[in-house]
């Protein structure tokens, strides 16, 4: 298929619906499933003002984009986890949030938001964890102000050592030169670390010629929970985020790269985004719900996204 002419017709030949083969094999995946969405909603409490209606008008705008348009509803999640959060962070904007929120759940509810960080790390689709990667070898020398606020913030999470660190490891030619596009199978091993890096637990074999920063062996280099969900709001979300924002990337469903592995990765990019504006209307508003069952809300999404795209 010549995707640039297939989108250019799928736009003249609007309203009808052209499907690209990623959605064709999505509708398939969907017909197995017995047409069962991969996602469920939390139960929430009523709302007692007009900016409670407004959280509500999001989430039910976003609900009506699915099962095609995950990355609709991801967008309105967001919308969710700014508007109620940020008369908590003055002058900070978005990213004051996405750094900030984490210390917040944690703080109030230890225990739940272990067990949701821990499932929302533990099954991070393959894609998912590339895309950081790549975000972060290809931002390490600045080209511009979008990718130095992106580097900024790894820096601001993870530290400049770790940055350095990472970038000497995994993101070099075969001259051992640092290059913003490393080869595939040093992606593959940045990407492994990266799971094991977001894991949050010590390592039991340390590495051979491991640099000190990444040696995961060392308590000292384990991230907190408060931190992980720090680095998956501000580094993978609202990377994501910006970049729908700003515009500068293709639709994701229409091109040559799609896949059903992008439907799962986007699928998983809305459910973290969804649970995060739930912890963040826990906080601002704790009667709309409760973490423990924001929790059951994670627990049991993860399970049904496991199913729903190992079985296609």
């Amino acid at each position: 298929m010549n995707f640039k002419t297939a989108r250019l017709n799928a736009y003249h030949q609007w309203p009808q619906r052209t499907k690209f083969k990623a959605e064709e094999k999505f509708d398939s995946c969907l017909e197995r499933n017995h047409n069962k969405i991969p996602f469920e909603t939390a139960k929430l409490g009523n709302p007692l003002d007009n900016n409670q209606s407004v959280y509500i008008g999001h989430y039910l705008d976003g609900l009506e984009a699915l099962p095609h348009r995950p990355d609709y509803m991801f967008d309105h999640c967001f919308r969710v986890i700014d508007s109620s959060s940020k008369m908590r962070y003055p002058k900070k904007g978005l990213k004051g949030v996405a750094q900030g929120l984490g210390k917040e759940l944690v703080k109030a509810a230890p225990a739940e938001w272990k067990v949701i960080t821990d499932s929302l790390c533990r099954n991070l689709p393959a894609p998912t964890l590339m895309f950081i990667v790549r975000r972060m070898c290809e931002s390490y020398a600045p080209q511009n102000d979008a990718s130095k606020q992106f580097s900024g913030r790894v820096v601001d999470c993870t530290g400049q050592l770790f940055y350095d660190e990472f970038i000497k490891k995994f993101s070099v030619d075969q001259s051992k030169c640092i290059t913003p596009i490393p080869s595939g199978e040093l992606l593959q091993s940045a990407s492994s670390f990266m799971r094991l890096y977001l894991s949050g637990t010590v390592g039991t074999q340390k590495r051979r010629n491991i640099y000190p920063s990444l040696d995961l062996t060392n308590p000292k280099n384990t991230l907190t929970d408060a931190r992980r969900i720090e680095f998956l709001l501000s580094i993978w979300l609202f990377t994501m985020r910006n970049e729908r924002a700003h515009g500068s990337a293709l639709s994701p469903f229409k091109t040559s790269k799609s896949s059903l592995e992008r439907y799962e990765s986007y699928y998983f990019s809305m459910l973290a985004c969804y649970i995060f504006s739930l912890g963040a209307l826990s906080i601002s508003n704790p009667h709309m719900i409760r973490a423990s069952e924001i929790e059951s809300c994670c627990l049991s999404n993860t399970a049904l996204q496991n199913n729903f795209f190992t079985r296609s």
